[in-house]
């Protein structure tokens, strides 16, 4: 019975109907969208040896010459890219050629740039170091140029130079050897210039000038002291003279007093020709005079024309700056006037003091 049973529920099992679950599709792969993941991908492909792949993913960003953000991305890119493209066998043809392009980019970021060890194929490797190679042979050659023209330029330069220091030689003699007109001149002391009748104006070379002032004042002196002696000799002398003054009475007080004011304007003009003499030899005063011109070489001269001829001068001993109107002149040749305390009769006063 129990045997029985179990026969039909078996039977059952078997006659009821299965119900089976339809077959699951596998979810498509996600498209990389950013840099990052693009160079990622890539990597991942060229890790499972997907060169197509890893073709379909770079070069889009890659192509004439495009450039990523990041250049550490951009780097691992070219270097993956160019693997990919050696090991690539479909492209055979053009592989090399496309391979040393993305190379060449990478040597051209950088002269240190050198790839990272046992991570690329041997053809990677080999193209490497043979682009590497070239471009120091390159170098090498430029370099070599280079010092080839500045071996060249270096002699010219010293023929050059050789020519230019003969002519300095030759300028710098007959520089030398040119002659220059040298002035002496001799500091004149302005003291000299307050003397009247003229010797101020005699002493700056002058002479008609002093000539013109020597005759009128002896002139007018001697008019003055000829009216003076006429005048005390007709004095009748009979009350003699007035205390403090040469004034006399005469016989008649007319022609008395006439040749008196004759004599009184003959001493003021004289005194004022004195005046004028003295100021107008102030002011046309030269500082100096020449003592004597002479032409000399250059050769025989001291001074800037040694530092131009590139001697030195023997130092001096620094000395105090001339005031701005010394001019070189000594101390002495200087007019000074100050005032001074004067005693008179009676008392004190202020006086000036000439000092030269």
């Amino acid at each position: 019975m129990r045997l029985l049973a179990c026969s039909l529920a078996l039977g059952v099992a078997l006659a009821s109907p299965v119900h089976a679950r339809p077959p699951t599709t596998p979810a498509p792969p996600l498209v990389p969208t950013t840099e990052n993941d693009k160079v990622n991908a890539a990597i991942q492909a060229w890790s499972q040896g997907n060169w197509a792949r890893v073709r379909a993913l770079l070069e889009p960003m890659l192509q004439d010459g495009r450039k990523l953000g990041d250049p550490l991305l951009e780097e691992a890119a070219l270097r993956y890219l160019s693997d990919a493209t050696l090991q690539d066998p479909d492209i055979a043809p053009v592989s090399q050629e496309w391979a040393t392009g993305y190379i060449k980019r990478l040597l051209a970021s950088s002269p240190d740039w050198r790839p990272p060890a046992d991570t690329h194929s041997k053809a990677f490797y080999d193209l490497y170091n043979s682009l590497r190679e070239e471009r120091d042979r390159s170098s090498f050659n430029m370099c070599k140029g280079e010092r080839a023209a500045c071996i060249a330029d270096l002699d010219e330069l010293k023929v050059r130079h050789g020519a230019l220091g003969r002519d300095y030689e030759r300028l710098r003699k007959a520089y030398e050897q040119q002659e220059v007109e040298v002035v002496e001149k001799v500091a004149r002391n302005r003291a000299v210039a307050l003397v009247p009748f003229g010797v101020g104006h005699f002493y700056n070379g002058r002479k008609g000038l002093g000539g013109v002032f020597l005759a009128s004042e002896l002139a007018l002196g001697a008019t003055a002291l000829g009216l003076f002696i006429t005048r005390a000799l007709a004095c009748d002398r009979l009350n003699g003279y007035q205390p403090g003054s040469l004034v006399c009475d005469l016989p008649d007080g007319g022609p008395g007093l006439a040749i008196r004011n004759a004599e009184q304007t003959m001493g003021i003009l004289f005194l004022g020709s004195l005046a004028l003499d003295i100021v107008l030899a102030q002011i046309l005063f030269r500082p100096f005079s020449t003592a004597k011109r002479v032409r000399v070489p250059r050769s025989e001269l001291k001074g800037d024309d040694d530092d131009a001829r590139g001697k030195k001068k023997p130092a001096k001993e620094p000395t105090a700056k001339p005031g701005p109107r010394s001019s070189g002149l000594r101390r002495s040749d200087i007019l000074q006037i100050a005032p001074a305390p004067t005693l008179v009769p009676g008392g004190g006063g202020l006086g000036v003091k000439i000092r030269f």
